[in-house]
């Protein structure tokens, strides 16, 4: 599948199967994560690939409960080093590049999860207490995103996007 195809059929999946994920197709996931973007190449984030079952219940329970995060054979927790973003940018770095640099590298890994077939799902809310207790996360660690990762049990359908018009501004 090509860069566009994945765009187009990339969805946010809440059924999973129980299939295992090849380690060599996760490894080239995690690969193309870390091929994003990222202000001034500091990669301030980290990867946590949560595949035990215990753990993946706990993140969602802190998750407010959203069941489907446990029933995805794989979790990724996106977290960013908070000293290293300011290192190179001070509190724009920590409040804004690092958390678009979080954006660029989930984008990468599902966009190519898309083209292997494997669905996901991208997560904000959770309690980011409760994650970064879970994670056993040094103080200067924040939990940005979860990503839910495994084949889907269930298609979905394209949801109604806004137009070029409404969101399009030319000047």
């Amino acid at each position: 599948m090509d860069v566009e195809g994945a765009i187009y059929k990339r969805r946010s999946i809440r059924a999973y199967e129980g299939s295992p994920i090849d380690k060599e197709v996760l490894d080239s996931l995690l690969n193309a994560a870390l091929e994003a973007p990222s202000a001034g190449n500091v990669q301030p984030y980290r990867i946590y690939v949560i595949t035990d079952l215990n753990m993946r219940e706990e993140l969602a329970r802190a998750s407010l409960n959203q069941w489907f995060i446990a029933e995805a054979p794989i979790n990724l927790v996106f977290t960013v080093n908070i000293n290293e973003a300011y290192s190179a940018y001070g509190e724009r770095g920590v409040s804004l590049y690092s958390i678009l640099d979080v954006g660029a590298a989930i984008e990468n890994l599902m966009l190519l999860a898309t083209s292997y077939g494997l669905g996901t799902c991208w997560i904000g809310a959770f309690d980011e207490e409760e994650v970064s207790k879970l994670l056993n996360l040094p103080s200067n660690e924040r939990p940005i995103s979860i990503v839910t990762l495994g084949y889907p049990r269930i298609e979905r359908k394209r949801p109604k996007k806004k137009t070029i018009r409404e969101v399009v501004v030319w000047r």
